[in-house]
């Protein structure tokens, strides 16, 4: 989420006019609320999945999976 509010502020710095910034910040907070970083419901059966999208939205790093099983490690890549 760091990331994200750190893109915020970079695009609140544009200085373009106030109405085009409110409604296209609103777009992306809303979009990133269903980012997986964000908001995520962990289950057993899609764990793989969840995984796969964290990597995907630079969430985690395929580095940050060393440890686990090679066989997860392979299903994400």
């Amino acid at each position: 989420m760091e990331k994200i509010i750190q893109e915020y502020v970079e695009y609140l710095q544009e200085n373009l006019p106030e109405s085009d910034e409110f409604w296209k910040l609103e777009k992306r907070i809303k979009n990133d609320k269903k980012k997986p970083g964000v908001l995520i419901e962990l289950q057993k059966s899609s764990m793989i999945w969840d995984i796969a999208r964290l990597v995907h939205d630079d969430v985690i790093t395929i580095k940050e999976l060393e440890g686990f099983s090679n066989e997860l490690v392979e299903a994400i890549v």
